[in-house]
Formats: C-alpha cells, sequence, structure tokens
C-alpha cells in the first residue's frame, strides 16, 4: 500500500484521492483545536473556507447552538465566538453545540481532501489512534499538510513523520512518496523534545510573537487524545 504526503493544500489538488484515506494535519493550531474541540464534547465541527461562508452556515434553519470559530493572521476573527486557540474549546463551551470553524490553512486543507473515501484530522495530540484507525482500514493514504499560505511547514512535516513511523509496522509493505520519507527523515533527525521542534519552527515562533506560548505547548503534546475526528458529509465528528 502506498503513502503519499502533500506539503500544503494546494499541492493536494494533483493528487488522486479516489479510493484513498485522506488525513489532514495542521498542527498549528487548527487540527489540534479540532481534535480538543471533538474531546470536549462538540456535536461537529464544520470546516469551511471563508468567514463569510461560516457565517451563512451559522444562518441555516438547523443551526442551532452554533458557535464560531477560526482566525486570520493567527487571531480571531471579528464577531466570532472563538479564536483558534485549543484552550477556548471547553466542554462548557463548546459541549452539545456546532462549531462552525475557519482558519487560513488548515480548514482549506479539508476542502482540498474532497474525493477521498474517508477523510480524519491528526494532530500530535492523536497522532497514535489516527495511525491505529488508517491500520484498521487498510487503505492507501494521502496525507495533506496545510502549510503556511503556500509554504511548507516544519510542524505539520513532523506530525506526518510521527505517524507514519506508526503505521510502518514490521513486516508491512508500504511505498512512501518522496514527501512521506521527507516527513520520516525530518521527524528521525530531531532528538529534541516535540515542543522544542515546533516552537522552533517559523510558524511556532509567530505564535509565540502574537502571545501564543501555551498554545504551541499544548500543540507539541503526542497521544493524550483517542479521538479521531472523521469527516462525514460536510461535519468532523467522534469516529
Amino acid at each position: 500500500m502506498n503513502i503519499d504526503l502533500s506539503a500544503t493544500w494546494q499541492e493536494a489538488s494533483t493528487v488522486t484521492l479516489r479510493g484513498h484515506a485522506a488525513v489532514v494535519i495542521d498542527v498549528l493550531r487548527a487540527t489540534s483545536t479540532i481534535v480538543t474541540a471533538i474531546q470536549s464534547g462538540a456535536r461537529e465541527v464544520i470546516p469551511v473556507e471563508t468567514p463569510e461562508d461560516a457565517r451563512l452556515a451559522a444562518q441555516e434553519p438547523r443551526a442551532d447552538r452554533v458557535v464560531l470559530g477560526g482566525e486570520r493572521g493567527g487571531l480571531k476573527i471579528e464577531g466570532f465566538d472563538f479564536g483558534n486557540s485549543p484552550y477556548e474549546y471547553t466542554p462548557r463551551s463548546v459541549g452539545g453545540r456546532t462549531v462552525i470553524m475557519t482558519t487560513t490553512n488548515g480548514t482549506r486543507a479539508f476542502a482540498a481532501a474532497r474525493g477521498a473515501n474517508i477523510t480524519v484530522a491528526a494532530a500530535l495530540l492523536n497522532v497514535g489512534s489516527v495511525a491505529d484507525f488508517l491500520l484498521r482500514e487498510g487503505r492507501d493514504v494521502v496525507i495533506i499538510c496545510a502549510g503556511t499560505e503556500g509554504r511548507v511547514s516544519l510542524d505539520d512535516l513532523y506530525c506526518a513523520g510521527a505517524l507514519i513511523e506508526r503505521i510502518l509496522t514490521p513486516g508491512a509493505d508500504w511505498v512512501l512518496n518522496d514527501g512521506a520519507r521527507l516527513a520520516v527523515h525530518w521527524y528521525g533527525t530531531n532528538t529534541g523534545t516535540s515542543v522544542d521542534v515546533l516552537a522552533s519552527c517559523a510558524h511556532g515562533r509567530k505564535l509565540a510573537e502574537l502571545g501564543f506560548h501555551r498554545d504551541v505547548e499544548y500543540c507539541s503534546r503526542v497521544d493524550t487524545v483517542m479521538e479521531v475526528p472523521v469527516l462525514r458529509g460536510r461535519s468532523l465528528v467522534s469516529r
């Protein structure tokens, strides 16, 4: 079986998704926040591409108990309930609610995953659970890293490498494309802690400059969440 990796959501438009399991990664911070929201009891998370899409979705007749979350430039969008910090998505704030989310890069990656047979959200928080899920699915895998405004993000590659390492069980016959091999190499050559790696990446430094040091630390935690958010229709829900 195959594991292909696209380093940005824009690159994913050239990838064949039919018959594949797609994994979306935006470790700083969209998929980490989505995983946290689902763990906190959100009924669903609906990823949309623009703030206008989010506001329209919130006006739909069935959209009761809805909260809007997201960011542009790392900061909360004016008029939204929450930004993109996982610390905002607590059981009290999102339990039983629909979260409509738009972010600069991460939610666009879910749009790029359209066409896959199944799509899941992965972060370091749930990397082991996602690996187990993919092994049970037994499909070819396409990993879509969100990247940052069309550029490669080393934090996403690091998370992808951690995921691939867990998938490559002894005796399994997996074929990796160059992007997947690069992610494994990047992950394997980093001997520091995950928080050191994420904090040293360009996006980690930007978040720190914006005052989100705690978010970087939180998003660097490994295997602390069992949830694997799965895309059903347009909604990410608990599997």
